[in-house]
């Protein structure tokens, strides 16, 4: 008779482990410290190195006003003929360029602005002030002098007259930068890409961008501008059904397991519509279980009937499933739309994060090598060209960037350090880690421990550092 009784053996595991503090003393043949520089005897076999950083020195004119008003934008009633203010960031940054661009200022006033309703210039202006578009349809409503500061808070500080750092200042100049390439660039999430540069197909039809983001940088003595790069993966502008086929992989109407994966991938995705000449907004919802032959509107009509009476569309997907979606910010109205109506709305990030199985069928992460990352900085800000003469808002400020050369730091390779763990036993350092391949210690208990607080105000901090030091003792 068989049995399936057995013994009560546990086959003994070794876990590898890492010992932050060994109860055996440590052989430190070389500790990486911060260099100490030193002259070099000549003939030495020590390696100096010149280090690139993303740092570029620039400069703006001394002593110049920085004035912020508050503005409106507003549009006049198409039936009512009253002026109301303009919602939307994006329809207020469009009418205020347009009356920029068609010089509703005074020549010799140069203004540029941000999103949240701010005008900036370095010109006084007289308010209240009404400047009105050529059309009448718009007119900036300038309220107020918000506030104002000077060029003279940056150099202050850098040069340590100053301890409050001058965030307001920095900020309306780095907009003013932003703005002088509005015309070569489109900002998305605070990063900008340039619209002339071709984008990367990648799988499923997503492509992908390389973008930079710019901020100044407050040093001693010394104002550079950062650059740092970035590569993004966005929906592709293509119409919805195109990307529907390159996201299954075939020319063909979606199954349900399909539609599925489409509703993740595009949960949220924004389209526009035939019927209002690509400029309607619509945000996907999900996919649905019904053909346009199978909705009604109020009239009784189907979506084919509606399209091809009302819009003179005549719809020829029909056997596709239509997706649900909703104006931006009223999801309490959803409605209907046929697929081939639709089309992907452009400059849109797809931030989802991946499955295994997508990130087996897409591409790995390119990680960019430094000569690269290099020739790709210097690239945007050969492109961004600051200093042309022609870029009236950097030549009202008297901004100058050295866009020749990064800047650069001198150093030294430091050598790796050589832990001895055991009697002929070295560790093998990987990445910043210390695995003790095998050699175990038992953590040496901490009998003191000394905390030094480099702060300015240590009894603001009291509290704090309490609740700082008994969470590491509970540890």
């Amino acid at each position: 008779m068989a049995s399936n009784s057995q013994q009560n053996y546990i086959r003994p595991q070794r876990i590898p482990v890492s010992s932050a503090i060994p109860s055996a003393k440590l052989t430190l043949s070389s500790l990486p410290r911060r260099p100490v520089p030193v002259p070099v005897p000549a003939g030495s076999l020590v390696r100096l190195e010149h280090l690139y950083t993303n740092h570029f020195t620039c400069q703006f004119a001394k002593n110049l006003p920085l004035y912020q008003y508050d503005v409106a934008i507003e549009e006049m009633g198409f039936k009512s003929k009253e002026w109301y203010e303009v919602k939307g960031r994006s329809r207020c940054a469009l009418i205020m360029q347009s009356m920029i661009s068609t010089g509703v200022f005074p020549p010799e006033v140069i203004v540029w602005y941000d999103e949240q309703k701010c005008l900036y210039s370095a010109s006084i202006i007289q308010t209240p002030k009404l400047f009105t578009s050529a059309d009448g349809q718009n007119r900036l409503n300038i309220k107020s002098l918000g506030n104002q500061w000077s060029t003279n808070d940056i150099y202050g500080y850098i040069n340590n007259q100053a301890h409050e750092y001058p965030y307001d200042a920095v900020r309306i100049l780095e907009t003013l930068l932003k703005k002088s390439l509005q015309n070569q660039i489109q900002v998305v999430n605070n990063t900008c890409y340039f619209v002339n540069q071709k984008a990367k197909t990648l799988t499923g039809g997503f492509v992908e961008r390389l973008g930079f983001i710019q901020a100044l940088n407050l040093a001693s003595g010394r104002i550079t501008l950062n650059v740092q790069t970035k590569l993004t993966t966005f929906y592709p502008e293509m119409p919805l059904l195109d990307f529907i086929h390159m996201q299954i992989g075939a020319n063909r109407i979606p199954n349900e397991n399909e539609c599925k994966k489409l509703n993740r991938t595009l949960k949220n995705c924004l389209v526009v519509t035939q019927q209002s000449n690509w400029k309607q907004a619509y945000e996907i919802d999900q996919f649905i279980n019904k053909r346009p032959g199978d909705i009604k509107i109020e009239s009784g009509q189907t979506l084919i009937q509606y399209y091809h009476d009302a819009k003179n569309i005549t719809l020829t997907m029909t056997n596709y499933p239509c997706i649900q979606v909703y104006l931006p910010n009223e999801y309490h109205k959803p409605c209907h739309l046929p697929v081939e109506i639709c089309r992907i709305k452009a400059w849109q990030v797809y931030d989802k994060l991946l499955s295994k199985v997508q990130e087996g069928q897409g591409p790995r992460k390119y990680i960019p090598k430094p000569n690269e990352r290099y020739d790709a900085i210097m690239d945007v800000i050969h492109q961004c060209n600051y200093n042309l003469t022609s870029n009236r808002l950097c030549r009202e400020v008297g901004f100058q960037i050295e866009d020749k050369e990064m800047l650069q730091v001198n150093a030294r390779l430091l050598s790796q350090p050589q832990i001895q763990t055991g009697p002929n036993s070295t560790a093998n350092i990987r990445i910043g880690r210390i695995p003790l391949d095998g050699h175990l210690f038992t953590p040496k208990p901490i009998s003191k421990l000394a905390i030094t607080y480099f702060g300015t105000n240590s009894k603001q901090d009291n509290g704090t550092m309490d609740t700082f030091i008994q969470t590491l003792l509970n540890v």
